[in-house]
């Protein structure tokens, strides 16, 4: 502790009040997770500019391999699974508990830590004694910084994040490159949206309109310039302090990759800085004596929203074909006929687009609200409407719950009590299949064919369509494991995947996970030593590896 009670480190732990932890002879610990990336498109860029210090891993006795998250191909599934060995309750990245009445969002706060206390209450965390930084859940971890069930924690509480802002301020060169940094990410978000208006123009090709949400482009100079330099830096300091068990997530990648698609140029800048901030890491943990990973949790395929794509949304065209009031996660009303429709275009612009074009689209939605509509604000989950379909979107993935029963409905419940539906919805062309239960099996639904999971056997009937989306057989084990997980809709909905691109529901999606078909369902892992992951259906069957750390101590 001497040596560094005047150096940046030192420096550092004294202001945020952190003691060295004994370094003894227990085995330690560096999980970084690249959020989004593929298998394929890592394989593609190891030997470009952009993954300079990955490829030199690669070629200096590390190795990597392709696994399979499992189904739904989304974040919190799977670092639920790896860090407490049960993805149990987690269908999506937005779910609903009907009998509870509750509402799930995993990017929020009080929702995380909820779904982390079920986890916890029964499984054991690999970052117990440890630190997490960057990840939806915290995996027990002693201290965690960045992380969305608690922002900043230690054992004795939470903390408040200016705390976090010291681990840049102390040094400032690091200060002035995330300043530099920042100003580089707003400006090439500008730049970016100003040509993809141009092509759009040029091309008639679909894309997010400049400055589609205004906040965007500091969401972007925050999430791939302060909150990557944050987290590095608290990764480096956790070594340096010999928390044996750390976990660093790096999400930028697949937030841009969902707004420009995963091969876009923006995408692999933001590749190109994360890779070196992981070689910073990758120095220390050398250092400081720690087995070095790498993993990603699934991968993303370009895709296209459903809304711009049928020029509707799909709570709108549900709403059409079921006569019922339809909301999706977002709350716009989307009764079907033209003036409401018009009313729901123009608030849906003014939601997401900048001055000046904001006031002039406010002022005809307030005209038609008043004078043609009178439309009252409603609630994006109105409980007491019993006649109500609620729809919870995962990017190309969609849960649809009935409000007029507490229970999960079957099958036959909801073609009794709206007949036709259930066809209706898969004939649609961007409705790639359907997944509902009938007792104690399982259907998925095409609109040419079906599959029927039963305890012990599989049917098929018409056309084997799961085969456009991945390996029949593995899908078929995981479909049956997804659908039985809790909280799951009424009917589950997979976007369309025509071999190269997915329909998302999620309305500036042109990146995707969370359902299946194509990259998505191809995560990585890379280490030291060579880990065969052929088998893998589930990202919780990683655990293990991390769970043997403990062991070992034990």
């Amino acid at each position: 502790m001497k040596k560094n009670k005047f150096n940046r480190l030192g420096l550092l732990k004294k202001n945020l009040k952190l003691q060295d932890l004994p370094s003894g002879s227990q085995r330690k610990f560096l999980l970084v997770q690249i959020d989004g990336l593929s298998y394929s498109l890592l394989q593609k860029l190891r030997t470009t500019r952009y993954l300079p210090f990955t490829h030199g891993l690669l070629q200096n006795g590390y190795h990597v391999t392709k696994y399979d998250p499992g189904y739904p191909t989304t974040t919190p599934f799977i670092q639920a699974g790896i860090l407490y060995n049960d993805n149990s309750t987690i269908p999506g990245f937005r779910f609903l508990d009907k009998k509870t009445q509750r509402s799930f969002n995993c990017g929020i706060t009080s929702d995380a830590r909820y779904l982390e206390n079920e986890l916890q209450e029964k499984n054991y965390g690999i970052l117990r004694g440890g630190s997490s930084i960057g990840t939806i859940f915290c995996g027990d971890a002693s201290r965690s910084i960045l992380t969305v069930a608690h922002l900043y924690r230690t054992e004795s509480g939470r903390k408040k994040i200016r705390d976090v802002i010291i681990v840049i301020l102390l040094n400032p060169l690091q200060t002035l490159h995330v300043f530099l940094a920042t100003v580089s990410e707003f400006f090439v978000e500008l730049s970016e949206s100003l040509r993809d208006f141009l092509r759009s123009i040029l091309y008639w090709e679909h894309s997010n309109s400049p400055f589609f949400y205004p906040y965007f482009p500091f969401f972007r100079a925050f999430i791939n310039a302060i909150a990557r330099e944050i987290s590095t830096q608290a990764g480096v300091l956790e070594m340096d302090r010999n928390s044996p068990y750390i976990y660093v997530t790096y999400g930028g990648y697949d937030w841009i990759a969902h707004y420009r698609g995963p091969e876009s140029e923006s995408g692999f800048h933001i590749l190109k800085e994360i890779d070196a901030d992981v070689r910073k890491l990758y120095k220390q943990a050398q250092k400081k004596g720690y087995d070095f990973y790498i993993y990603s949790d699934h991968g993303q395929i370009p895709s296209i929203p459903f809304e711009k794509l049928y020029y509707e949304s799909f709570a709108s065209f549900v709403q059409r074909i079921s006569k019922l009031s339809a909301r999706g996660f977002s709350g716009h009303d989307t009764e079907w006929n033209w003036n409401k429709y018009l009313y729901y275009k123009l608030e849906y612009y003014y939601d997401n687009i900048s001055l000046p074009f904001r006031a002039l689209a406010k002022g005809f939605s307030q005209l038609i609200k008043h004078t043609i509509l009178k439309k009252k604000k409603d609630p994006a989950i109105n409980w007491k409407n019993t006649e109500q379909i609620m729809l919870l979107y995962s990017s190309s993935l969609a849960h649809m719950y009935f409000n007029h029963s507490p229970e999960h409905l079957d099958l036959s419940d909801i073609e009794q009590k709206y007949p036709g539906f259930v066809l209706k919805l898969v004939q649609h062309p961007g409705v790639g299949f359907v997944i509902g239960t009938q007792g104690k099996n399982i259907e998925i639904i095409h609109a040419k064919g079906k599959v029927i999971l039963k305890d012990k056997s599989v049917s098929f009937e018409g056309e084997r369509f799961l085969r456009l989306y991945g390996d029949e057989e593995k899908l078929v084990r995981q479909l049956k494991y997804f659908a039985q997980i809790k909280y799951c809709g009424d009917l589950i909905i997979n976007g369309a995947y025509d071999g190269k691109r997915i329909v998302a529901f999620e309305s500036f999606h042109f990146g995707s996970h969370d359902s299946v078909g194509g990259k998505q369902n191809e995560a990585f892992f890379l280490s030291k030593d060579k880990i065969n992951l052929d088998g893998v259906l589930n990202a919780k069957e990683l655990y293990k590896i991390f769970y043997a750390y403990h062991q070992t101590k034990k």
